[in-house]
């Protein structure tokens, strides 16, 4: 990524005044050509200095042609540039005068050469080649004169009056180092320079009196903005702000003041009227959600936990109940309400049922599943060609989960064996920009593992498919002999003791933060989900291949027939499958974990502290395998690997 250079555009042209007559509107041409000590003067291409905006140079840049993005009669896709507009004729020899729409008017307007006009006629378009013989510019005006072969006669120049004179869309002079087009910028990634947080992508640059502005479409999974359609992000495109711009990566860093994300998020809404009805809105739903909550904890005789939210000092009160409101309660009360059936992950018909799975299974070597011997199986063969065609037009999607034992720690540092599977994963991912990935892990790995990979440029990955999650956490809560008296416990006052609520539950997040849903209308058809560790096979096509050719709703990959505990594992399920199981938590499998820990309890005298001697909680757990309770035995499919 190249910092931004410091210096300033040269004016050279007698036409004064092309840019201050610029629509807002108009696409711009972009120069980040910085003077460190004063303002860089504002030119257009040939134009004198006007007035200096702070600290950058601009110039209009051509706007794109209509003709551009429609298809014409023959249903072929025409390829212009629209550089101007014939507004009048000028004298009796068929000269026309042509209002300037381009930042290289002496280039469009005074070099001879081809050229095209469209034109309408009784709302009919059309397009056809012309040549330019030559062409002066006006002076004080936005406009040149030219003339074109052909047009010789105040009647003949007429019927053009009106016409938009066109170039080629490829036709684009070469630009200086630290030079851009705007038209490159819309779409652009913009990243905030100290976390690496995804802000948006670039969707217009609008021309103001003082800064251009970049118009920002934010990245709105996992947030709960109503009206997100309506939703953007205005940033000034100076440098202090601007640091980094790199157009092979399709990205630029920003270093935003405080609140300006917030403060624009807020104004683009539209008038204040607008704003305060969203607010509300959004103060509604959380006190609805929270109230909801409320109920369900009445409901489920946790009265105490209300006593809490209602003692509780301001502060606190406000976490704590963000803390309730955040609950997934379709989990958290399945489990409380079997805590006497104890699921242990699988129903026992599924895991009586393992073992015929298993003798069913494909058997593959590992140097085979690596496409190292499938050259020689015309069946292995077949099975990863097509789960190539599934990864190469994109219908496949990574959701990643780091477990127990890859957790990064406290630190704000990534401990080797992590840093070495992240950087084994980047090269299974290389290239493959259009598939999305999901990566699970504990709150406080979120920052840090964000920032790992911006570091490592996403290891080519497409930004906007990327997504850094909190795993889910579930409430902890007492082990009592009668089962209706277990309770939800504080970690410390104001505060619920909590643990991870497993990667079978964590895959419910993709339908909370919607990710399900963009998956869906990304037209993905199966998810790979699985632990990190070495017999991950990220993306490998031979187990997609196989998976989709069963038209199976669930894959499991095992080694040398051992399925495991769940803490590590590779599966494939189908998007199919996926929205049933967010439709139906109720069958999800869990494990009523206990566990000796420290807690605080309220009592008459107070807050006061815990600390057992024996398990005295329950962690509810929902593994992995816990998944299959949902589906039929016929819809589960394996693959064991052979060493």
């Amino acid at each position: 990524m190249h910092p931004l250079h410091f210096s300033l555009l040269s004016p050279s042209s007698p036409c004064p005044s092309i840019l201050s007559l610029r629509p807002a509107s108009y696409p711009l041409f972009r120069s980040f050509n910085f003077n460190p000590s004063s303002s860089a003067s504002v030119c257009a291409s040939g134009a004198g200095a006007l007035a200096p905006p702070p600290a950058i140079s601009r110039e209009p840049v051509e706007a794109n042609s209509v003709a551009e993005t429609r298809e014409n009669e023959t249903g072929e896709m025409d390829k212009y540039r629209e550089v101007g507009t014939i507004s009048t004729v000028h004298g009796v020899k068929g000269e026309v005068k042509v209002v300037s729409s381009t930042d290289f008017p002496e280039v469009r307007f005074g070099k001879p050469g081809k050229r095209w006009l469209r034109t309408r006629d009784g709302g009919k378009e059309s397009i056809k080649e012309i040549d330019l013989i030559k062409g002066r510019c006006n002076p004080g005006q936005n406009s040149w004169t030219i003339s074109l072969r052909g047009i010789n006669s105040i009647e003949e120049a007429n019927n053009i009056v009106g016409s938009a004179l066109l170039i080629g869309s490829d036709d684009r002079p070469e630009l200086h180092e630290g030079e851009f087009y705007t038209p490159d910028l819309v779409g652009m990634r913009v990243i905030l320079k100290e976390t690496g947080m995804f802000v948006g992508t670039v969707v217009s640059v609008m021309n103001t009196k003082g800064n251009d502005i970049l118009q920002v479409k934010p990245n709105l999974i996992g947030r709960e903005e109503e009206d997100s359609s309506n939703s953007q992000i205005l940033i000034p495109f100076v440098e202090e702000i601007v640091t980094e711009v790199d157009m092979e990566r399709q990205e630029m860093q920003i270093t935003p003041p405080k609140g300006l994300l917030e403060l624009n998020s807020r104004s683009t809404v539209g008038s204040s009227k607008e704003r305060r009805l969203m607010e509300w809105k959004q103060k509604k739903k959380s006190q609805q959600r929270l109230a909801t909550a409320k109920k369900i904890l009445n409901d489920m005789e946790q009265t105490h936990v209300l006593d809490a939210l209602r003692l509780a000092p301001k502060a606190q009160k406000t976490s704590l109940a963000k803390q309730i409101a955040s609950i997934d309660f379709r989990l958290f009360h399945h489990a409380l309400n079997n805590l006497d059936k104890h699921i242990n992950g699988l129903s026992e018909d599924m895991e009586k049922n393992f073992s015929l799975l298993l003798k069913n299974a494909m058997k593959i070597s590992h140097e085979n599943l690596l496409g190292k011997e499938s050259e020689r199986n015309k069946f292995h063969h077949e099975m990863r060609e097509k789960g190539l065609e599934l990864l190469s037009n994109s219908k496949a999607a990574i959701v990643l989960m780091i477990n127990e034992k890859n957790k990064i720690g406290n630190s704000s540092e990534i401990d080797d064996d992590l840093r070495n599977s992240l950087s084994d994963i980047g090269e299974h991912l290389m290239g493959s920009q259009g598939r999305p990935f999901v990566m699970i892990t504990a709150t406080h790995q979120v920052e840090t593992l964000q920032k790992y990979l911006r570091d490592n440029s996403y290891f080519g990955m497409d930004l906007q498919k990327v997504w850094v999650l909190e795993e889910g956490r579930l409430p902890v809560f007492s082990m009592t002999s009668d089962q209706s008296g277990s309770k939800v416990l504080f970690k410390s006052p104001f505060e619920l003791l909590e643990a991870p609520i497993g990667p079978g539950g964590d895959l419910s997040l993709l339908s909370f933060q919607k990710i399900l849903d963009t998956f869906n209308q990304m037209g993905i058809e199966y998810l790979q989900v699985c632990s990190l560790d070495d017999k991950s096979s990220i993306g490998n096509p031979l187990f997609f291949g196989y998976i989709s050719s069963l038209d199976a709703g669930v894959g499991i990959k095992v080694y040398n027939g051992n399925v495991g505990d769940g803490t590590c594992f590779d599966m494939i399920i189908s998007m199919k499958h996926m929205n049933k199981i967010s439709r139906d938590a109720k069958k999800l499998g869990f494990c009523a974990v206990a566990e000796k820990h420290r807690y605080v309890e309220k009592t008459s005298e107070g807050w006061v502290d815990v600390s057992p001697e024996a398990s005295n909680l329950r962690r509810l757990h929902f593994p992995v395998y816990g998944l299959l309770n949902t589906c039929s035995l016929d819809d589960i499919c394996f693959m064991n690997v052979l060493n």
